[in-house]
């Protein structure tokens, strides 16, 4: 069996003028996606000492995937990524009223 290739193939696009602005863009919505895992796993964990019982490996990620699809946790997240992209989005807005090219 072939190893997958560490890096993919071609050309990023880029949006910033500067690269430098896409790397750390880049680098920031993989901080953010940490953040969300970290807040799931908070919440999970508040679930099960909330609940009681035994605390296992195996109970956790049963709450967790029961959590999953709840509107609660699933709106927790939609407010986190409008929180954390707000600042990109308004950039690109801007730059699409001002008739400037994003890429």
């Amino acid at each position: 069996m072939t190893e997958p290739p560490l890096f993919p193939k071609g050309h990023r696009p880029q949006v910033f003028d500067d690269p430098a602005v896409d790397q750390l863009y880049a680098a920031y919505v993989a901080l953010a996606t940490e953040l969300a895992v970290a807040f799931d796993r908070i919440d999970t964990l508040e679930r099960a000492v909330i609940e009681g019982g035994e605390l296992s490996r195996e109970r956790l990620e049963q709450l967790s995937l029961d959590a999953l699809q709840d509107p609660a946790r699933v709106a927790q997240r939609t407010q986190l990524a409008e929180r954390l992209l707000r600042p990109f989005r308004m950039f690109r807005e801007a730059r699409i009223a001002e008739g400037k090219p994003l890429a």
